[in-house]
């Protein structure tokens, strides 16, 4: 069982899962370790939520905006998420794009539960780099 979860912050990012330059997701990448730093597979589930980001505060996170629940709990859900060259977990998070304000920066948190009731998190402030296609019109 994973020791710790941390989100890949060099390959986290808003993108367009489409063929337009519209973004309309999320793509988080998570890498959980054991207790020696090395990854391993995880069962349980993941749970993602975006906030808006609230600057020059002791507590970053604002608003809630998304929030996703992924189970890891057979076979199927592993191929489907688990990347066996970067050994970490990728997942692609369709995003409401109406209902998300044009900020420039979000707070991502996961939240991953292991069978037994514990819990591991990791938080990421993702700023959109200034001349990327914003959401929402941003």
């Amino acid at each position: 069982m994973p020791q710790s979860v941390s989100i890949v912050t060099p390959f986290t990012r808003i993108r367009s899962f489409d063929d337009d330059e519209t973004p309309d997701g999320l793509e988080l990448l998570v890498r959980p370790l054991d207790g020696l730093g090395d990854p391993v597979k995880m069962a349980g589930t993941v749970m993602v939520e975006l906030y808006r980001f609230v600057p020059a505060s002791g507590e970053p996170k604002g608003e809630r905006i998304e929030f996703w629940n992924i189970p890891l709990s057979t076979p199927d859900d592993q191929k489907t998420y688990w990347n066996r060259t970067t050994q970490m977990y990728e997942f692609r998070l369709q995003l409401n794009v109406r209902a998300v304000p044009p900020d420039r920066a979000y707070v991502v948190l996961v939240t991953y539960t292991t069978p037994l009731g514990e819990r591991m998190t990791d938080e990421y402030t993702l700023e959109l780099p200034v001349g990327e296609a914003g959401l929402a019109g941003s």
